[in-house]
This record gives structure tokens, C-alpha cells and sequence, in this order.
């Protein structure tokens, strides 16, 4: 691995010898953080962190993010020693480390992940999930069933486990080799003498590589514990990729001759791995099982949930299989429980709309506010950032959730819970007896749900709500369509805030380029901004899997009703009227008009923008849309 990387020299005392300095000074190198916030990471560390990495201390006190730190562990992760790198990753303690080190001195000859396996600090699934990091190379689950067992047995059982690497498949001009030991240069060379072929490497933790020698070489009688525990082990293996990776949902879908995984990140599904048709039985049973359905029925769409630790992170796991032509498709929704919580400033709406947000919207003593999107648009995001804002000592905040996502400390806090008697529609009686201030409701799901909502408000509370609505006017016309008086919305809608989320370039592979015209004036850049202005997309990489895009932003779009909006709402206008009405007398920019602006500061593209926006018509210059987004 190279240590040898162009990085600068920084002048302070001691730096080298931080904890976690390797990492902060790439976060300086990339500009990823400056000088002065490094040094502000420093002095925490030296005050009242001395057990935490530096890069820990910058991502609590909020001068990076995870995906920051995650980004920059795959780029530079040939950079640092495997001890480095587990307890970068979080698997290690910094004491740990000082007990291994220490170790190492007295053990030649052994490797770093040997000696924190024998401590017990790791097992050999976190060091190739470390190795696969570090190297990017893929960490793969792999069966008997997926080893061409001919081209196996070209080699000794004596070789293959000595070097815990497998030859499991082949192509014109390569093989594909599975290792526990991906620097084995030595046996790769030998692979790739003999076979006359590129050897290809993935990575395996060394406990299935053994068990995969063990069906190649033993009889098979006996082993169906060790088929078990490799069941439980790919179960984990995924769960673990997927929190690694931040997915939000994980599907594994049956075909004919495999089980396919995806990953759904950023928005967009991500094909991750195949397994074997024997095995994918075996691992969809499992994930029947902790999410406690019926295994035995096989024949029936369920629904489940799993609630477990991931790599020391609470997360909830929301199932649902669905029958298909070839077996159970299964999908979970994937809800972590670490910084899922974002104040109103993180929810990275424009300066220009946030203070309207704040001050036009939340401080009003009393009306509805809805926040409408499709589904995974960050509508619940929004919903608790806006609670966090409006939680005082002298509020009292009731809510009534279907479930509770987050727990907020300060606030009264509702799941809906059929079994136990709490029934959506039994809940809301319930709630407006509890002397609120402000009642948040998870949702408006049906025309019972809204006559709350708007009866609440019209007897002096706040009613903060979500709604699965295109834009800011759908939501206004879908409640006239759940048969809400019109006077009501009138007189108690304060405000609609739409919103999406949008891929943003990845900043590994960013490049300039110019973008499609008839793309670009579709989305509002004329000729002239097309001509004057550089633009963005990302060529594709392993930190973005080829898409060009990593992370999201949010677009919103919001309205704020006036007396001329609500006299359109009144006289039950056509939409398009009520939208012209709104962009003329209250300023409302659309979710294409962020996207625009969002095009411009560099951080998404054109196509993004008109992939992911509703079609809406606009007459504003680029310059009039700065001014109303803050930007002078």
C-alpha cells in the first residue's frame, strides 16, 4: 500500500502523532475543511476528546458529514494501515488500536488483522469488508453453486487453503479468483500462469472462503450447520452493505436461475450482487424469520419489520415480500436511527425560502402547513426539522405518527397501534383533548384525517402535516377533491411546502461539459446563461458506481397563501390560474426553478433537473430567480 501520497506539510506541532491524522489532513488536502476548522478539531481533542479520532470530533460538531468521510475512506483508502483504516471505520476503539500495536511488537511475522482478530476486537467479515474499502475491490457472498468447480480442481486443496483463494469462474481472457488475502501477489501470479489468463479479484471473508474448500474437498454429509451459518453470515453481509452504502431500501428480487440484489441510493436502484437459486431460498427465509412472517406460506403477499444493531447503529427494517412468477420478491425500507434528525438549517433549503419558511410559515400562531412530495421525496425529514424548530419549553407538541420515526426529546409523541386499540381515526379524537399548541400528524390520509386537521386549526392550534402531492397547488386541489369545504382551506391552509430530492454531481468525478440545449431551455436556462456559464456532471466512478452522482440535495418549492390565492381557492379555480395567481402575488418559485438555480451553483445538471421536477412553465430570468432565493 502506498504511504507515498503528495500530501502538504502542515506547521503545527505534533500533527503526525494525532489521532486520526492521516484522515484530517486529506479532509485539508481535498479542501474538504479548512485550516481553521482543523485546528478547531485539534483543540477539542486536545481539551475533552483525547479517545476520539479527529474525524469523529469534525463530523459531531458538524464540519463534515458521514458521507464526507466515507467518500474520502474509499479514495484514499490504499493511504492507510489496516488498523488505521478498521478504526476509521468505526469497528475499533483508539484504545484498541494502542493494545494491537503493542501486540505487534511482540508477534513478527503477523499481519495487523490477524492480531485484532486474535484479540477479539474484529472478526474476519470486518476485515475483508475493511480490505474491500481499502483496495476497492468488491466484497462478494458466493455459494458452491457459483464455483466452476472443473477450473477449482485445476489446483491443490493444499494451495487453495494455504492461500485462502479460490479460481471460481472464467472468461475468454480472465479468472475470476475469490480471496480472503486480496496482496497475495504470489498465488495470483500462479493462477494466472497456469490458467494462462487476468486473474479478477473479489473479496471473501477467510470463514466462507473455508467453508466454500470444505463443500469442494469434504463430503458433504454434516455440513448443514456450517449452510446455516453461512445463511446468517450473507444475511449480515448485506444488512451491513447496506448502512455502509446508505441505501434507503434493498431489494432482492427471485429470477430464473438467481436471486438479484439492489440497492436503492440517491434514488436509483444499484445493482450490488447475484446469488445462487439453492441459497436465495434459504436467505429469503432468513429474512422472513427476524422479521417474523410466516415461513410456511409462501403463496401470500407479507409485510414485516426488523429491528436490530448494524455495525453499532439502531436500525429499523421495514418488510414486504411480494409473490412473483419465479419466487418471493422481497424489499426493506431502511430506516437508521443515527443523525436521522436534522435541524431547520440542515435541510439545505435557499437562504431566500428558508427565512420565508420560518417566518411566514412556522411562526404563525395558528393554520395548517403542509408538506407534500411523492413517497421518499424527505417530506418526514422536513416534517421533524420543523418540529425541532418549534419546540419551546412553553409549547406543548402532540403527535400522532403511523409509526414514530425519530424520537425528539421535549415533545408528546403517538404510534399508531391497531392491535393495542389505537386506531388512526380512535387517535385523532384523542388528540385534540390533550390541550395542544401544536399538533403534528403524520400524515393526511383520507378525508377524516383532513376535516381534523382543518377543524384543529380553526380552533386556535398549529397543525403541521404530510401529503402525497405533485407540487404546492396539487395540495391545495387534492384537498378540495377529499370534499374539504373550500372556505375551510381558505381560511386555515397557512402554507404548502413541495419538495424533491436531487442527485448531486460526484465530486470525485466532476467535469466540466456542456449540456444538452433543448434539455437546458426546458428546464429555464436560456441561450445567453447556456453560453456564459460552466457547467457540471460526473464521468463516473467506483465512489458513485458509474452514475456520475453521489449524495442529494433537496428542491422546494413553496406557497405562502395571500387574499388573492385564497379567493382563487374560494372560486375553485383551474390549477394553472391558482399557479399564476401564486408566482405573480406571492413569489413562488417552483421546484423547476431551484433546480435551475441549484444547475448553476454547480451542484446537479440539467438532465437531473428535468428528470426529477414537475413541468411547470416560467417567464422569470435567471437573475430575477437569484434575487428571490437570497442571492443578490
Amino acid at each position: 500500500m502506498s504511504q507515498n501520497h503528495p500530501l502538504k506539510k502542515l506547521d503545527i506541532e505534533g500533527f503526525d502523532k494525532l489521532p486520526g491524522a492521516r484522515f484530517a489532513l486529506f479532509l485539508y488536502n481535498d479542501q474538504i475543511i479548512t485550516l481553521s476548522q482543523l485546528k478547531k478539531a485539534i483543540r477539542v481533542q486536545e481539551k475533552i476528546a483525547q479517545d476520539k479520532l479527529l474525524s469523529s470530533i469534525m463530523i459531531e460538531t458538524g464540519i463534515i458529514d458521514e458521507d464526507e468521510h466515507r467518500r474520502l475512506i474509499r479514495k484514499h483508502g490504499r493511504a492507510f494501515r489496516i488498523g488505521e483504516l478498521v478504526c476509521e471505520l468505526g469497528y475499533i476503539s483508539l484504545q484498541d488500536l494502542e493494545k494491537a500495536n503493542q501486540s505487534i511488537t511482540r508477534m513478527p511475522g503477523k499481519r495487523m488483522g490477524e492480531i485484532l482478530i486474535e484479540l477479539g476486537f474484529i472478526d474476519d467479515r470486518q476485515v475483508a469488508q475493511a480490505l474491500s474499502e481499502q483496495l476497492d475491490m468488491p466484497l462478494i457472498h458466493i455459494d458452491i453453486d457459483m464455483v466452476n468447480q472443473t477450473l477449482a480442481k485445476q489446483f491443490s486443496q493444499n494451495f487453495l487453503t494455504s492461500n485462502l483463494s479460490i479460481p471460481y469462474d472464467e472468461g475468454t481472457n480472465k479468472v475470476y479468483v475469490v480471496t480472503a488475502d486480496p496482496l497475495n501477489d504470489h498465488a495470483f501470479a500462479e493462477i494466472e500462469q497456469k490458467t494462462a489468463k487476468k486473474t479478477v479479484i473479489s473479496i471473501a471473508a477467510a470463514s466462507a472462503i473455508e467453508l466454500l474448500l470444505k463443500k469442494l474437498f469434504v463430503n458433504k454429509k454434516g455440513v448443514s450447520a456450517e449452510v446455516k451459518d453461512q445463511v446468517a453470515e450473507v444475511v449480515d453481509g448485506i444488512l451491513l452493505s447496506a448502512i455502509r452504502d446508505h441505501a434507503s431500501d434493498i431489494h432482492l428480487e427471485p429470477m430464473l436461475h438467481n436471486l438479484r440484489i439492489r440497492f436503492r441510493m440517491d434514488g436509483v436502484l444499484i445493482h450490488k450482487m447475484d446469488l445462487p437459486r439453492d441459497l436465495s431460498a434459504r436467505v429469503i427465509a432468513r429474512m422472513k424469520v427476524l422479521a417474523g412472517m410466516d415461513i410456511s406460506d409462501s403463496r401470500r403477499h407479507q409485510d414485516g419489520r426488523i429491528t436490530r444493531k448494524v455495525s453499532d447503529i439502531d436500525v429499523d427494517f421495514r418488510v414486504s415480500t411480494y409473490v412473483t412468477l419465479f419466487g418471493e420478491n422481497l424489499v426493506m425500507r431502511v430506516l437508521r436511527r443515527d443523525g436521522g434528525l436534522k435541524s431547520i438549517e440542515q435541510i439545505k433549503m435557499n437562504r431566500g425560502l428558508l427565512d420565508r419558511f420560518k417566518h411566514d410559515a412556522l411562526d404563525v400562531p395558528t393554520g395548517v402547513i403542509l408538506i407534500t412530495g411523492p413517497t421518499g421525496s424527505g417530506k418526514t425529514t422536513t416534517l421533524y426539522a420543523a418540529i425541532d424548530y418549534l419546540n419551546h419549553p412553553t409549547t406543548k407538541i402532540i403527535t400522532l405518527e403511523d409509526p414514530v420515526e425519530y424520537v425528539v426529546d421535549g415533545i408528546m409523541q403517538c404510534s399508531v397501534d391497531k392491535k393495542a386499540g389505537r386506531s388512526f381515526d380512535n387517535s385523532l379524537k384523542a388528540v385534540v383533548r390533550q390541550d395542544p399548541d401544536i399538533i403534528v400528524l403524520g400524515e393526511i390520509r383520507d378525508k377524516n384525517s383532513a376535516q381534523v386537521a382543518v377543524q384543529a386549526a380553526l380552533t386556535g392550534h398549529k397543525v403541521i402535516t404530510t401529503f402525497h402531492t405533485e407540487d404546492s397547488i396539487g395540495g391545495l386541489l387534492r384537498l378540495i377533491d377529499m370534499g374539504v369545504e373550500t372556505f375551510l382551506i381558505s381560511s386555515t391552509v397557512v402554507s404548502i411546502l413541495a419538495q424533491r430530492l436531487i442527485r448531486t454531481i460526484c465530486p470525485d468525478c466532476r467535469q466540466a461539459y456542456m449540456p444538452n440545449k433543448r434539455i437546458a431551455n426546458l428546464i429555464g436556462i436560456d441561450n445567453e446563461t447556456l453560453k456564459n456559464n460552466t457547467f457540471y456532471r460526473g464521468t463516473g466512478c467506483g465512489t458513485c458506481y458509474g452514475t456520475g452522482y453521489h449524495g442529494r440535495t433537496a428542491l422546494h418549492e413553496l406557497l405562502v397563501l395571500n387574499e388573492e390565492v385564497r379567493e382563487a381557492i374560494i372560486n375553485q379555480r383551474p390549477s394553472h390560474e391558482v399557479r399564476k395567481i401564486s408566482c405573480d402575488t406571492t413569489d413562488l418559485l417552483s421546484l423547476m426553478e431551484d433546480g435551475l438555480y441549484k444547475v448553476l451553483l454547480g451542484h446537479t445538471t440539467p438532465e437531473e433537473v428535468y428528470r426529477i421536477t414537475p413541468r411547470s412553465n416560467s417567464n422569470r430570468s435567471v437573475k430575477e430567480i437569484f434575487k428571490l432565493m437570497g442571492e443578490e
